[in-house]
C-alpha cells in the first residue's frame, strides 16, 4: 500500500515555504525487491582451493545406482552405461581388426614366399591328347555304373581308366588343357603340370611346373607319393611314404606314415610313432554323412586297384562284406595295459595273396601285440592333444 502526504521545505535565506507532497511505500514484503543474493545458489568454497567450487550432484554416480536407477536422473544414468558399453564394444572392434590384419598380412607374406620358391617364370609345354567327347562320355556312364553297382550290392564289371581317357579330360578341360598330362607305368602313375598361379598371392606371371609320382611297391606294401619341381635346383617340393594293409578282418583298410616332409616341414617322428590310420574316418562316419557312408560302401566293394601299364583296373570284389574291425573294438580303449596286453606291434605281419599289387593277407600272430594305427574314437582326442593336426592334414593334403 502506498500513502500521500505533505512536507513543507523552509529556505531561511530567501524566506520562502514549499509544500511539497511524496508517495511513501509501506513495508509490505510481497512488494520488496529482492536481492540479487536471494535468488542466486550460495557458493561453497572448498577448503583446499581459493576458488569457488559448484556442488556435485551425487545421486547419479555408480555407486549410488540403486538409488538412481528409480530416481530422476534415471535416464541419465542409462545414457552413461549406454556410452561405456559403446566405447568397449569399439575398442574391442579396433582390437579385433588389428589383429586380423596383422594375421592376413602375415598369411599372405607366407604364401607369397612359398609361391614365389616353387615356381617358375616360364611355363612348360606338355602334350594335348584329344578324344572324342562320346567316348568320355561312355566312360563317365561306366565310371557311373560301377559305383552304382557296389552301393546296391551288386559285383560290376572291373573299370578301367587308361591313360589316353585320363588326357583327354583334361583335354576337355579349358583350365588343364594343355597344362596337365599322365603317364602309366606298371605300379606308378605320374601326373605333370604346369599351371599359371595369377590368383595367387605373388603368382601374377608366373608358373608352377612340376610332376606328381605315385608309386607302390607289392613286396613292402609301401605306396611312396612325390611332388618335385621340374627345376631340380629348387629340391623336393612334398613327399611321404605310406604303408598300406588290411585290419585283422582282412576288409578294413589301415594307410599309415612312415615318412614324410613338406614345404620344408618335416613330419615328426611322435605323430609317426602314433600309427594313425588316415582312413580311420571312413570306418567311423557320422549318423548323417551319407557321403561318407558310400564312400566306405565303395571301398567294401573293392578287391583291389591294379597300376598297369597304360591304364589303371580297379577290380570289384565278387565276395564282398562289410569292414567290421571298427565296430568290434568300438567302447574298448587303444591303452590296455591292465589287461595283460602289450600294444608296440601290429596285429601281426600281412602275408598271403594280393589282387593286382593290393595284399589281403592273414595275420600269423597270437600275441595281440596291437599297433597304435587299429585304433578307433578314444584316440582323437589324444591324437589332436599331441598338436600333429597340421601333420596330418599335410598328407592328406599330398595323397589328394
Amino acid at each position: 500500500m502506498s500513502s500521500r502526504r505533505g512536507i513543507l521545505v523552509l529556505y531561511p535565506q530567501s524566506g520562502l515555504t514549499i509544500q511539497t507532497n511524496i508517495i511513501i511505500m509501506d513495508n509490505d514484503n510481497n512488494t520488496k525487491i529482492p536481492l540479487l543474493e536471494d535468488i542466486e545458489t550460495p557458493i561453497e568454497v572448498s577448503e583446499e582451493s581459493i576458488y569457488p567450487v559448484k556442488p556435485k550432484n551425487k545421486e547419479c554416480r555408480w555407486k549410488n545406482w540403486k538409488k538412481c536407477k528409480h530416481g530422476k536422473c534415471k535416464k541419465r544414468c542409462a545414457k552413461r552405461c549406454l556410452k561405456v558399453i559403446c566405447k568397449v564394444a569399439l575398442l574391442g572392434f579396433l582390437i579385433f581388426g588389428a589383429v586380423a590384419s596383422i594375421a592376413g598380412y602375415r598369411w599372405y607374406r607366407f604364401v607369397s614366399h612359398q609361391v614365389q620358391k616353387w615356381t617358375v617364370v616360364e611355363p612348360n609345354a606338355l602334350p594335348v591328347q584329344d578324344v572324342p567327347l562320346e567316348e568320355l562320355s561312355l566312360l563317365k556312364d561306366s565310371a557311373h555304373l560301377f559305383w552304382d553297382s557296389i552301393q546296391y550290392g551288386k559285383v560290376p564289371e572291373d573299370f578301367v581308366l587308361s591313360a589316353k581317357d585320363l588326357n583327354g579330360f583334361f583335354a576337355s578341360e579349358e583350365r588343364l588343357r594343355g597344362n596337365a598330362f599322365a603317364e602309366m607305368k606298371e605300379n606308378e602313375y605320374q601326373v605333370s603340370i604346369s599351371m599359371p598361379t595369377d590368383r595367387l598371392p605373388g603368382g601374377k606371371g608366373r608358373f608352377f611346373v612340376a610332376t606328381k609320382t605315385l608309386k607302390w611297391d607289392p613286396e613292402t606294401q609301401e605306396l611312396k607319393v612325390k611332388v618335385q619341381p621340374m627345376e631340380e635346383s629348387m629340391g623336393t617340393m612334398a613327399e611321404a611314404v605310406l604303408k598300406l594293409t588290411t585290419m585283422e578282418d582282412g576288409k578294413t583298410l589301415n594307410l599309415e606314415v612312415l615318412s614324410g616332409q613338406g614345404f620344408g616341414k618335416v613330419i615328426p617322428q611322435k605323430f609317426i610313432d602314433e600309427h594313425y590310420n588316415l582312413l580311420e574316418d571312413l570306418y567311423n562316419c557320422d549318423c548323417h554323412d551319407d557321403e561318407c557312408k558310400q564312400a566306405r560302401k565303395f571301398l567294401e566293394g573293392l578287391a583291389g586297384v591294379s597300376l598297369e601299364d597304360g591304364q589303371v583296373v580297379v577290380h570289384a570284389d565278387p565276395e564282398p562284406k562289410e569292414a567290421t574291425y571298427y565296430k568290434e573294438h568300438e567302447g574298448h580303449s587303444w591303452h590296455h595295459g591292465h589287461h595283460g596286453h602289450g600294444h608296440h606291434g601290429k596285429h601281426g605281419r600281412h602275408h598271403g595273396h594280393h589282387h593286382d599289387g593290393e595284399k589281403h593277407g592273414d595275420h600269423h600272430d597270437g600275441h595281440h601285440k596291437h599297433h597304435g594305427g587299429h585304433r578307433h574314437r578314444h584316440l582323437r582326442a589324444k591324437f589332436g592333444g599331441h598338436h600333429h593336426l597340421k601333420a596330418l592334414h599335410m598328407v592328406r593334403k599330398l595323397m589328394a
